[in-house]
């Protein structure tokens, strides 16, 4: 979109859309439990999040005209900073969890917009006991839910699928 008008007809597109397919996405499909459920319920669950957004405001914040500069549209480079990170780590698979961590916080400081010298970095950067401590009280704080799957709790994912009869069983 580059303009507000732009914005208004999409989201006027969208509630023609909506007016169309209502029927459509009304469906409900009973479950074996007896219970109704929608039958194109992630569709609806789209087209719910959207709702959203547009009531809120919050669909093209990018357009804004209180913003004093130019908002890019896409998440584009927060997603890129995050594949980097993400290969970072991938790189660095051997060590353990609170050296990845602190590579991690260490990227972030490197690749900031105004880098600090690298003994302030040191000096702010969290020990590895805060690391662990932090990690350990998050665990114990969410152990009754399971947010965080300890060692042998979840499914891995080269367990169920092979893409060469070499089993990879150390990744």
């Amino acid at each position: 979109m580059e303009g507000r008008e732009e914005a208004q007809e999409w989201i006027g597109a969208y509630q023609d859309w909506c007016t169309r397919w209502k029927d459509f996405l009304e469906e409900k499909t009973r479950r074996p439990d007896g219970g109704w459920e929608y039958t194109h319920e992630r569709l609806v669950r789209a087209r719910n999040s959207l709702n959203k957004l547009i009531r809120q405001g919050l669909l093209f914040t990018y357009l804004d005209p209180t913003w004093d500069q130019p908002m890019p549209a896409t998440t584009n480079q927060i997603e890129s900073t995050n594949a980097r990170l993400r290969q970072m780590l991938r790189d660095h698979r051997g060590m353990r969890l609170t050296r990845r961590m602190k590579a991690v916080f260490w990227w972030c400081y490197t690749h900031s917009a105004h880098p600090q010298p690298a003994a302030r970095i040191l000096a702010t950067m969290p020990t590895d006991a805060d690391l662990e401590n932090a990690w350990y009280n998050a665990s114990q704080t969410h152990q009754a839910t399971a947010i965080i799957p300890g060692w042998g709790d979840a499914i891995c994912w080269n367990e169920l699928h092979h893409t060469t009869p070499y089993h990879n069983t150390w990744d």
